[in-house]
């Protein structure tokens, strides 16, 4: 049985890019969760195809049913969930499963798999800002929600087995932490 990785941050501190990386290296035996959504796709989101995309209704019902390890639902009216199954079937095959969660959502994710192994990565609110202003996809309640959340991302942790600051320019640092620590 392998070990699910917790990608874990406000929006725009960079989970996925450092997911798409971790996946490229060398040497390791690791595969990706898609989480399911009921957000509408975004341009590229296609190419990197980190999500299952679904309605509200068909979300509640997977609710209902106990099929997510973890879920969230935003006052902006997207919902985001790690799908149990999936994840426990990548698992089985796999050495590493990096997961994308909702901010603070670890404890669901700890629950479930004990084991699991938990990255927290910050980002200063006036970097997530910028991100969020730039990605174009926000309306500007959406935009305060997720700063709002952000400022709440150091409160968590210490609920997480590392902590890594993913402010511009710190990537190559990220990933190279990210990569010993699964190595060892």
């Amino acid at each position: 049985m392998g070990r699910l990785i917790v990608i874990d941050g406000a929006s725009c501190s960079g989970k996925s890019t450092v997911v798409r990386h971790i996946l490229q290296l060398p040497g390791l035996d690791t595969a990706f969760a898609k989480r399911y959504t009921t957000r509408a796709p975004r341009p590229g989101d296609e190419a990197e195809d980190n999500y299952h995309f679904v309605t509200q209704d068909k979300f509640r019902h997977m609710v209902e049913t106990g099929k997510f390890i973890e879920h969230k639902d935003y006052l902006f009216g997207m919902s985001y969930g790690l799908p149990r199954k999936e994840t426990l079937d990548l698992l089985s095959r796999h050495d590493f499963v990096l997961a994308l969660i909702d901010l603070g959502r670890f404890d669901m994710v700890k629950q479930a798999l004990p084991e699991a192994f938990g990255i927290l990565l910050t980002v200063p609110i006036d970097t997530i800002e910028r991100r969020l202003r730039k990605r174009g996809t926000s309306t500007e309640e959406q935009i305060a929600e997720r700063l709002e959340n952000a400022r709440l991302a150091f409160s968590y942790a210490p609920k997480y087995d590392m902590v890594l600051d993913n402010d511009d320019g710190k990537l190559d640092g990220v990933i190279s932490t990210i990569a010993e620590s699964l190595r060892k």
